[in-house]
C-alpha cells in the first residue's frame, strides 16, 4: 500500500511537471509566478491577470469634456488655518465663464467645506493628475515624479517615503468626493493613466537617492504595470515594466489594447554618471525606440528604431506613429500594426506639437516662426495659421479641445523688464473654433475670467 501511495505521489509530480511546464510555456508564467500567484491549473491563469474590456485610452492628457475644462488653480494668497490651498475651477464652453467647481450660490469658497476647496498638502496642484473617466472627475494625488533627477555637487529628495499617491473621485459637479484608493507610500505612481471601459492602469515603481563621488541620483526599480477595479477598489499587478534590456521605456500613448512606449537604447547599461555628463557621450550612439505592449497577452513588439538626433518629436494616434527630426524637412508615419515607414508629408516646419481633432499640429524647430502648422491626417494638406499672442507675439497657448472648438490662451497683459522678459500680469482666455484656427481667422469668444492668469501645467508657448 505505501509503494502504491509513492507510485502515485511520483505520477502526480510528474504530471505536475509535465502539463504545468506546458503551461508555463503558453502563459509566459515562471515557477516565481506559481509561488506568488494563486495559479488556476485548469484555466492557465493566475489570479492577478485581468479581464480588459473594450480599449485602452490614454487618459492623463485632458481633463476636459466637450462641454467645458477642468483645472486647478492654485492661490498664493488665501491660507486656511494657515495651511496653502488650491481651487478645482470650470470653464463652461457654452457660457463662457469661469467658476469654482461648487453649487453652492452662497460658499464664499474659503472653507473645507465647499467642493472645489483642496488642500496642497493634500492634492499638490502642481504634480497631481486630473483627468476624467466614465463620466466622472478622478484626481490622482501625488507627489513629483523624482525619477531620473540628479544634483550635481548636492543632495535630492524623493519627496515619496510616507507620502502616499490617492485616487479620488467626485461628479463632475464636484459633488460627492470619495478617496476610493490609496497606493503604497513606498511607491510612486508615474504621471500616466490608462483606461478601459472597466477599470484604470496605472505604473508604480520604487524611487531612491544615491550618492556617487558627491553627487545624488534618483533612480527607480521594481517598474509595475498595475491594474486598480475601481468598483471593487483592488489593485492588480499586470505585469513587471522593468524588461532588462537596458532601456527606460515611457508610456506615450494607446492603440487598441496595447501600449505605445518610448525608450532610447544606449546599447549597454549606462551608468546615472554617464546619463548626466556634461558631455552626453552616451546619447551620441544611442537611438530613439518605439514599441508596442499588448496589455492582454503581454507580447510587446518594435515599431520603429532611429538614431537619436538631438531636436526630435513625436506624437501617436490609435493607427499610427508621427515622428520628425530638426533638420530633415518632413514627418514621417509609421503604422503601429505593421511598422511600416513612409514619408507623409514635407514640410520646413515640422516639429510636431500635438494633435488637434485631425490635423497634426506643428512648429518650427528654430523657433524664429512663432506660428502653427495643421497636417490633415488624411490627405496631408497642410494650413498656416499665423494666429500668435496678440501681445507678446508668441505662440498660442493651447488649453483643452471640444468636437469643434479649442481653448486658447490668446493675449497677455505684461510689464516688460529692461532684459527684454516680461512678467504677466492677465491672460485673456478664449474659444475659437477649429476652422477658425486653423485657418488663422482671429474669431475668438472671451472667457469671462475669475483668475487673472491660468495655472495650466503644460501650457505650450514659445
Amino acid at each position: 500500500m505505501k509503494k502504491l501511495i509513492i507510485l502515485l505521489i511520483v505520477i502526480g509530480i510528474g504530471l505536475v511537471l509535465i502539463f504545468g511546464g506546458k503551461l508555463l510555456k503558453n502563459t509566459d508564467l515562471t515557477n516565481d509566478d506559481i509561488v506568488s500567484k494563486s495559479f488556476d491549473w485548469v484555466t492557465g491563469k493566475g489570479t492577478d491577470e485581468i479581464e480588459m474590456k473594450g480599449k485602452l485610452s490614454l487618459l492623463s492628457k485632458t481633463s476636459n469634456t466637450d462641454d467645458g475644462y477642468y483645472y486647478f488653480q492654485s492661490d498664493a494668497e488665501n491660507l486656511l488655518n494657515g495651511k496653502r490651498i488650491s481651487h478645482l475651477m470650470y470653464i463652461d464652453f457654452a457660457t463662457h465663464q469661469e467658476i469654482y467647481l461648487c453649487s453652492n450660490s452662497g460658499c464664499n469658497h474659503n472653507t473645507e467645506s465647499c467642493s472645489s476647496l483642496f488642500l496642497e498638502n493634500e492634492v499638490p496642484s502642481d504634480s497631481s493628475i486630473l483627468f476624467i473617466w466614465n463620466n466622472k472627475i478622478f484626481i490622482l494625488s501625488k507627489q513629483q515624479d523624482q525619477d531620473g533627477v540628479a544634483a550635481l555637487g548636492g543632495s535630492t529628495s524623493s519627496g515619496v517615503e510616507g507620502s502616499s499617491s490617492i485616487l479620488y473621485c467626485l461628479n463632475l459637479d464636484g459633488t460627492s468626493r470619495e478617496k476610493i484608493y490609496t497606493f503604497d507610500s513606498n511607491l510612486t505612481v508615474e504621471d500616466f493613466v490608462v483606461g478601459d471601459e472597466n477599470g484604470l492602469y496605472f505604473v508604480t515603481k520604487k524611487v531612491s537617492a544615491k550618492s556617487i563621488n558627491g553627487n545624488s541620483y534618483q533612480t527607480s526599480s521594481e517598474k509595475n504595470l498595475v491594474y486598480l477595479d475601481v468598483k471593487t477598489k483592488k489593485e492588480k499587478k499586470v505585469f513587471s515594466m522593468d524588461f532588462n534590456d537596458n532601456v527606460e521605456w515611457d508610456v506615450i500613448g494607446c492603440s487598441d489594447k496595447n501600449l505605445i512606449l518610448h525608450g532610447i537604447d544606449f546599447g549597454k547599461k549606462v551608468s546615472d554618471e554617464e546619463k548626466h555628463s556634461e558631455n552626453n557621450e552616451v546619447y551620441k550612439n544611442s537611438y530613439d525606440v518605439f514599441k508596442t505592449l499588448n496589455v492582454e497577452n503581454r507580447e510587446s513588439k518594435e515599431i520603429y528604431r532611429i538614431f537619436a538626433a538631438h531636436s526630435r518629436s513625436y506624437v501617436t494616434d490609435e493607427k499610427y506613429l508621427y515622428f520628425s527630426k530638426e533638420g530633415d524637412g518632413e514627418i514621417i508615419k509609421i503604422d503601429l500594426k505593421t511598422g511600416e515607414k513612409n514619408s507623409f508629408v514635407k514640410l520646413s516646419q515640422n516639429g510636431i506639437y500635438g494633435i488637434i481633432g485631425d490635423k497634426i499640429m506643428c512648429y518650427e524647430y528654430s523657433f524664429n516662426d512663432k506660428t502653427l502648422y495643421f497636417v490633415d491626417k488624411k490627405t496631408g494638406k497642410i494650413s498656416h495659421s499665423k494666429l500668435v499672442n496678440k501681445t507678446v507675439g508668441r505662440t498660442l497657448d493651447i488649453i483643452a479641445e471640444s468636437k469643434t472648438q479649442v481653448l486658447v490662451v490668446y493675449d497677455s497683459d505684461v510689464n516688460y523688464h529692461q532684459d527684454g522678459s516680461y512678467e504677466t500680469k492677465k491672460e485673456y482666455c478664449g474659444l475659437i473654433s477649429k476652422e477658425d484656427l486653423y485657418k488663422g481667422n482671429h474669431n475668438f469668444t472671451e472667457i469671462k475670467m475669475i483668475n487673472n492668469v491660468i495655472d495650466v501645467i503644460y501650457k505650450g508657448g514659445r
